[in-house]
């Protein structure tokens, strides 16, 4: 499902990985672990295709060769990234946004019907009610953000092919966890396969039998 071979990153004129090697069939989970700055969270943005870091190797999904494809042909192409950091946009409200990904994804369904969907992930994460009509994370705290991006890899959940997760429990109550293992597990049983970065412990030792240390890298 994702085959990485002697993949190197380079963000200006550092270079962060160098000749990293993954074969991760459908339906399993990766953890990443290593110490900070090992390039954990660079390894998933090159998989996602960050437009300032120069990447050189072969980055295949479902057989395709993506490397030198754009992010959002990869997002397209099934690649959902879950940021550490989510970013704020200003002047576009939630629900736009949501329209867009639904036509840009090809996903049936009326405006009514999405916005019934999309208040239903926002009780369900715990976002305040009216989250839809606010600018995308505009004002909005780390939890929010994150809680905000975790509704989005729901929603596209049937169209994800490789997760890619960097701390997705990081600004999160405890009881959010059990959320982001049920979309771990039911993007193993769609035969998706994942790449799990977090520093939870509880997390760390559900996923510790499949793992990539890339301080050992």
């Amino acid at each position: 499902m994702l085959k990485i071979t002697n993949l190197s990153a380079t963000i200006g004129d550092k270079q962060i990985l160098d000749n990293i090697n993954i074969n991760l069939p459908a339906g399993e989970c990766l953890l990443v672990t290593g110490q900070n700055g090992s390039g954990k969270s660079t390894l998933l943005h090159t998989i996602m295709g960050r437009q300032d870091i120069i990447a050189t190797g072969s980055i295949e999904s479902c057989g395709q060769e993506i490397i030198d494809v754009p992010c959002h042909e990869r997002s397209r192409a099934g690649v959902f990234m879950v940021h550490q950091s989510p970013p704020a946009i200003d002047g576009i409200n939630t629900m736009t946004l949501f329209k867009e990904i639904q036509k840009v994804q090809n996903i049936a369904g009326t405006t009514g019907e999405l916005i019934k969907t999309t208040k239903a992930l926002f009780n369900w994460i715990g976002l305040p009610e009216g989250w839809e009509k606010r600018q995308f994370n505009n004002g909005a705290s780390g939890g929010e953000r994150k809680k905000n991006e975790l509704t989005q890899a729901v929603y596209l959940k049937n169209k994800t092919q490789v997760l890619l997760l960097d701390e997705p429990d990081s600004g999160l109550e405890q009881s959010s966890r059990q959320k982001i293992i049920d979309l771990i597990q039911e993007t193993k049983n769609r035969n998706g396969c994942v790449l799990l970065v977090t520093h939870d412990k509880e997390l760390q030792e559900l996923y510790s039998a499949n793992q990539l240390d890339l301080s050992n890298a």
